[in-house]
């Protein structure tokens, strides 16, 4: 593939080039157009200034040049040759006056043919004397725009070398930089053309950098949060192992079990956390029902309410879809449920709702639970967050993934006091 370079010299060379031919065959037309106009009335004058009546001998044949001399023959009325300046070159007689272009054997001669006082009067020239004529006159008025081809080639060449050397300073730019260097490209001295491409190029190292950012304050957020799980299981089990058997090592051995699935609860969260960075590629997006969504989180999670005795239901105040990422959205809703089933007390009661706003679409959440004081509902959705009051295990990333997987469907979640101010009602309202 050809470079800018080659291309924008190929095209203005190759263009100044073809102007050029044009401009010669126009002016080459239009010199052996006025050529023979004017060669034409050298003819009609010639005729005009001969005698009135010619009576001389026939020429003596000899020798001349066609660019210098014309061929002059007169007849007399009734068609009898009179005079012949050259008989050698002798043209037949054409039937009609004025101008004629005939061919005798391999020449080409322009003829004018004029009855003057009973004689016919005819004069004519060889066509290379006009042709050789017009390529002088041609050639010579090219010359200049021949001599400077090779000047404006040089200059088109200087000119395209400034005009890519912008782009030549960004690739530099770009090549010196470290993969940590993620800083935007400096935009002075940027030519309008080239400055949406280097704007656009900053706003990726940009969204770049807070990508790099989120993962490396990820990856510390989760390293501190399983060193202490990691810590607390190496302990239990180093107790079990020294309870002998019976009721001591079976408490040991319960306390084991439940450290592991908090632990891998946690990893599960960090998974689903770390899939869900607004900054990651983004999967396929589909039409996805809001509650037959709702109706399916619901029957997941329908055995841990039984098993808790919680009343968890689907209410479907008005169909609404979205156009979204399924498996997402799914992890969302089922984060909100399990949040909400795991605060909810034995004989609670949590609601999943499906409507509309003012034309949005809205998912909701509802239970009876101890509810989030107002002052801490901004900072449940920071990662490893849990309330002071918070009773029941977690991790502190459930509001979290909610709060990314809102962002990725440009969402907003609203945290409110359930009914009779009891309790926590969530809101994620989506765009129309």
């Amino acid at each position: 593939m050809r470079t800018i370079r080659q291309q924008l010299l190929l095209w203005l060379l190759g263009g100044m080039l073809a102007c050029t031919l044009v401009a010669g065959l126009a002016m080459y037309l239009k010199v052996s157009e006025e050529v023979s106009e004017l060669f034409d009335y050298q003819l009609s004058e010639i005729a005009a200034s001969l005698p009135t009546h010619i009576t001389a001998a026939q020429r003596e044949p000899g020798e001349h040049d066609p660019e210098q001399d014309v061929v002059v023959q007169v007849w007399q009325r009734e068609g009898a040759p009179v005079y012949a300046s050259h008989p050698a070159d002798a043209l037949p007689r054409q039937p009609e006056e004025g101008f004629h272009t005939i061919r005798r054997g391999t020449t080409l001669w322009r003829v004018f043919g004029q009855t003057r006082r009973g004689q016919y009067v005819q004069v004519a020239q060889e066509l290379s004397a006009r042709d050789e004529l017009v390529f002088g006159v041609a050639a010579r008025s090219l010359l200049p725009f021949l001599a400077l081809i090779p000047l404006l080639a040089i200059l088109i060449g200087v000119v395209v070398g400034k005009s890519l050397a912008p782009l030549q300073r960004v690739a530099r730019a770009v090549e010196q930089r470290s993969a940590a260097a993620l800083q935007p490209l400096s935009t002075e001295g940027i030519p309008p053309e080239i400055l949406p491409m280097l704007q656009a190029l900053n706003d990726l190292l940009g969204r770049l950098e807070h990508s790099l950012e989120a993962q490396r304050a990820f990856v510390a957020d989760a390293a501190h949060e399983l060193r202490s799980p990691l810590a607390a299981l190496k302990l239990q089990l180093q107790l079990a192992e020294r309870a002998g058997p019976g009721p001591a090592q079976a408490t040991a051995f319960a306390r084991l079990h439940e450290r592991l699935d908090r632990a891998a609860h946690l990893v599960e969260q960090l998974l689903a956390l770390a899939r869900q960075e607004p900054a990651l590629e983004q999967r396929a997006l589909e039409q996805v029902d809001l509650a037959q969504l709702a109706r399916d989180v619901v029957a997941e999670n329908d055995a841990l309410a039984e098993t808790r005795g919680i009343d968890l239901g689907v209410e479907v105040e008005a169909a609404a879809s979205v156009r979204g990422e399924r498996d997402g959205l799914r992890v969302m809703l089922g984060n909100l449920v399990a949040n909400a089933l795991r605060y909810t007390p034995r004989g609670g009661k949590v609601d999943v709702s499906v409507g509309t706003e003012a034309g949005c679409p809205v998912l909701g959440v509802t239970d009876s639970g101890p509810g989030i004081p107002a002052a801490e509902r901004e900072r449940v959705f920071d990662r490893f967050h849990r309330g002071e009051d918070a009773a029941a295990p977690g991790t502190g990333l459930g509001l979290a993934i909610v709060k990314r997987v809102a962002e990725r469907h440009g969402a907003t979640v609203r945290l409110a006091d359930g009914p009779g101010l009891r309790g926590l009602d969530v809101r994620v309202t989506f765009r129309p």
